[in-house]
């Protein structure tokens, strides 16, 4: 009689993530804390009575919440791994499978958490870079907009109604302004249309894909998303080769959380290739303009059996390289930024001011006459 033979269970970053209720998200400076936490309590004691230790603790409700459902799970039976709520990603998730596996999990916490703060770390040092040049497009171009629906209106009846005729800039200026009084509702709707349209299209995987190689292929733009997205796969690669991980899972895991679409084909590609027998400096080629120090670094690697601390340098490397570009392309936006928008608002004062001096020019000449 022939058995029946009971399927093994696939490893825990091959499972699909199941979606169960929904939870409050984790931050990711928020994740790398109660990792970090995770790693100090585990270190001293069994993950169980430690999950319940920090369960225990006062906090914040999304924190609360995650660590009673892991805890429920863990009172259960199963493992860190599997109890951990969907709202956790696919690596840091394979990352503790792997380390409770290798028996090393507090290790590997304490490293995920610094790959954790290391991204959150770029995360914040990028948005407090674009802060000010975004403020200060958006404060101009409410001014501009501002002085060209009620003030330039409210002098142009005064100009009009005195009789004389109107400089070219003048003009001009009175024509723009119509046209926004008038349409600004219908500009309202074609930006809101645009944007909708945008996340749409993003959403297609086609098209993401054409906007992705697109972005790529712009001169500094390009430069520095290539950069951005090898500083994460080598941080990525760095943690889960050091859990244990085969590196054709390790780059089957970093794939989804490459946010440049030909990067993550690259990197499903590259695992693939390995899968199959190929070495990690044979399928460099598939990533498409990677930074010549993360190629160098990853090959030095491979050859010479040391992968995990190149990778690690090269993405200590490469973050201070974007943040120091970064900031010298926003040092010098901002200055060009402040000539551009300065120059309209200029333009729109003249504007104003051509026809007031015109006439009391020609006021003073009409005494003078007398």
């Amino acid at each position: 009689m022939n058995m029946a033979v009971a399927p093994q269970p696939l490893p825990i970053w091959k499972r699909p993530i199941r979606i169960g209720r929904r939870q409050a998200g984790l931050s990711v400076e928020a994740m790398a804390a109660l990792i970090r936490q995770l790693a100090t309590l585990a270190a001293v004691m069994p993950i169980s009575d430690a999950v319940a230790t920090l369960a225990r603790q006062p906090g914040k409700g999304p924190e609360k919440a995650v660590l009673a459902s892991t805890n429920r799970a863990l009172q259960s039976g199963t493992t860190l791994a599997a109890a951990l709520p969907a709202i956790f990603p696919p690596d840091v998730r394979a990352t503790v499978a792997a380390g409770e596996a290798s028996g090393k999990l507090p290790i590997l916490l304490n490293r995920l958490a610094d790959t954790l703060e290391a991204q959150a770390a770029l995360r914040s040092r990028l948005l407090a870079a674009l802060a000010y040049p975004l403020l200060l497009v958006l404060v101009s171009l409410v001014v501009i907009v501002a002085m060209l629906v009620f003030v330039v209106p409210a002098i142009a009846e005064q100009l009009l109604a005195s009789g004389q005729g109107l400089p070219f800039l003048t003009r001009a200026v009175l024509a723009l302004s119509g046209f926004f009084s008038a349409a600004w509702p219908l500009l309202l709707a074609l930006g809101l249309a645009a944007g909708l349209g945008l996340k749409m299209a993003l959403a297609r995987p086609a098209a993401r894909a054409r906007i992705d190689d697109w972005l790529l292929r712009l001169p500094l733009a390009g430069r520095w998303i290539g950069m951005a997205e090898a500083v994460r796969m080598a941080r990525l690669l760095a943690t889960m080769l050091a859990a244990g991980l085969p590196l054709s899972e390790a780059l089957g895991i970093t794939a989804p959380t490459l946010r440049n679409s030909q990067w993550n084909a690259a990197a499903l590609g590259m695992a693939a290739r390995v899968r199959a027998g190929s070495s990690l400096t044979a399928t460099l080629p598939l990533l498409p303009s990677p930074p010549p120090l993360f190629v160098a670094l990853v090959q030095s690697g491979e050859s010479s059996g040391r992968l995990v601390p190149l990778l690690e340098s090269a993405a200590a490397s490469l973050d201070r390289q974007l943040s120091d570009r970064s900031r010298t392309m926003l040092a010098l936006a901002e200055p060009i930024i402040i000539i551009v928008l300065g120059s309209l608002v200029g333009l729109i004062i003249l504007a104003v001011l051509l026809p007031i001096l015109q006439l009391n020019t020609l006021a003073g000449a009409s005494i003078g006459g007398r």
